[in-house]
């Protein structure tokens, strides 16, 4: 009797598994034509001198040899590191602070936290549109408010002098991204028990410990995944730098996207420019893999 039990239960399993495998194979289906043949299609792309209107020849990996020796490749390769670390850190230390001061019981709280997420939600072109007429050298807010005060005696070159245009394309990225970390950190201060702290301040602790041994492991693992996701994101920015310097003055602020976009689409040189992004694939799979890792333990 049990065996009959068993051979029907595996019996049940079986169909049961035809049926999962029928059931998702148009799913399967549908992302082998939408991302890996496109994806193929590209590596192979990357392996030919393939320009616009001309045909192309196999030439194996000279447009990576041709990255790795050029200049101007490994400069954007600099901005563009430089670029992700201070934002991503700036984020993430200015977010962190921002969500402590707007969960503490303040006058006008739930104020500050609409406000907060006002950046996150403006289109990028009305975004940078605002920051251009703020950076202007002439009539700009920015330099108004600075020769006001006698800071500076003459405009500020923001966008067009190659020593401030990197910091001003960092602070438009910061301002745009903050929402992103602050609203994830207050809500992952919102996890943590009272009876924390409250235990916490009567074993003596002060601020300073409250805050290094109740708060920061509470919200640890959201940082974590935050700053993973605003890292994989700043790296492929490209609205707000092209939008604000085109990658100048003087390739100042020339970043990867920015870099692959004017090869591909300015010089025509699209086997070259698809190699970019194939070069660093490696890695953003790594950062997406570490994503996935942490909210699936999460």
């Amino acid at each position: 009797m049990e065996m009959k039990i068993k051979k029907k239960n595996s019996s049940y399993t079986g169909k049961d598994n035809q049926l999962a495998v029928m059931l998702l194979s148009p799913v399967f289906l549908y992302l082998l034509i939408v991302m890996l043949f496109p994806l193929l299609w590209t590596v192979y792309i990357s392996f030919t001198n393939k320009k616009i209107g001309t045909p192309s020849e196999f030439i194996g990996l000279a447009n990576y040899w041709e990255l790795l020796t050029d200049s101007m490749f490994l400069k954007a390769v600099l901005h563009t590191l430089l670029f992700t670390l201070c934002s991503v850190v700036a984020k993430v230390v200015l977010g962190t602070v921002m969500a402590l001061v707007i969960n503490e019981p303040i006058r006008g709280r739930n104020i500050f936290r609409s406000l907060l997420i006002i950046p996150w939600t403006l289109p990028t072109v009305i975004s940078i549109l605002i920051w251009k007429w703020l950076y202007s050298d002439v009539g700009g807010v920015l330099n108004h408010i600075l020769m006001s005060m006698r800071i500076v005696s003459e405009p500020v070159l923001w966008l067009s002098d190659p020593s401030m245009a990197m910091f001003s394309v960092i602070l438009v990225n910061v301002w745009r991204g903050l929402p992103f970390i602050g609203i994830s950190v207050l809500a992952g201060l919102q996890t943590i028990s009272h009876d924390l702290y409250e235990a916490a301040s009567l074993d003596g602790a002060n601020k300073w410990q409250r805050f290094k041994h109740v708060t920061l492991p509470g919200i640890n693992s959201v940082l974590y995944l935050s700053a993973l996701v605003t890292t994989i994101w700043t790296l492929n920015d490209f609205e707000i730098v092209w939008l604000l310097t085109g990658g100048g003055p003087s390739n100042a602020t020339n970043m990867i996207s920015t870099y692959s976009y004017i090869v591909g689409f300015i010089n025509m040189d699209v086997a070259k420019a698809v190699a970019v992004p194939i070069l660093f694939l490696p890695f953003m799979i790594y950062l997406v893999n570490k994503v996935t890792n942490k909210t699936l333990v999460d």
